[in-house]
């Protein structure tokens, strides 16, 4: 609530990519649904810690590894600033690579970048249904588990859609992440390369590639 994720992206990648919403379905998967807007409620924010017993603020670290480029630390500042409006101190812990993928899945609060995967659905189970290995949140609902499992089951895309978005709501209600940015992936390639489109996961695929 204390966060206004439209302000992060500029900082981060001026042109291309995508505001975040807080839920693990992004623009180019092919079942996703926008939820209505997110917008920043710093009052709403200093209610819910001073309910929770943090009228007079409340300090946290956050881990960041820089496992994919040193972007997330500047993510992590952007959050840090607009925190400090709610009475928040974020303390951002910058450790190597390595070391943050020894405890992504442990730390309490962590700068973790997923890599993509085809569906949306795919990426919500991987990371947010109960129990399962890479759930680096522990985030655990019966709630979302079920509109998670109606999803899956539903073949046809456009009717997928509104399913996942009711899981999607689920996570976005939660609180369990703060997912700011979806960033652009490039490619670059020479005029007289042809069929190579760029891949979000950076795969190289050349079956198709022709010169001329």
């Amino acid at each position: 609530m204390a966060i206004d994720n439209s302000l992060i992206k500029p900082l981060v990648y001026p042109e291309g990519g995508d505001v975040g919403e807080n839920y693990h379905v992004a623009p180019v998967h092919p079942d996703y649904e926008a939820l209505p807007p997110i917008s920043r409620d710093v009052e709403g924010a200093k209610a819910l810690l001073a309910e929770a017993g943090h009228a007079d603020g409340l300090t946290v670290t956050i881990d960041v590894g820089n496992t994919d480029g040193p972007w997330h630390q500047t993510v992590a500042e952007a959050m840090r600033d607009q925190l400090q409006d709610a009475g928040i101190t974020l303390n951002i812990n910058v450790i190597p690579a390595s070391k943050y993928w020894e405890i992504w899945t442990k730390t309490p609060f962590g700068a973790t970048a997923w890599t993509h995967r085809p569906l949306g659905t795919m990426v919500m189970s991987l990371g947010y249904r109960t129990g399962v290995p890479w759930n680096e949140s522990g985030f655990s609902s019966a709630e979302f588990d079920a509109a998670l499992d109606e999803a899956e089951a539903t073949l046809d895309v456009e009717a997928r859609k509104p399913l996942l978005a009711k899981a999607s709501k689920i996570l976005q209600d939660s609180g369990v992440v703060v997912l700011p940015i979806w960033r652009p992936v490039y490619c670059m390639a020479s005029n007289s390369v042809h069929g190579y489109p760029a891949h979000p996961t950076q795969y190289h695929q050349f079956n198709k590639v022709w010169m001329g």
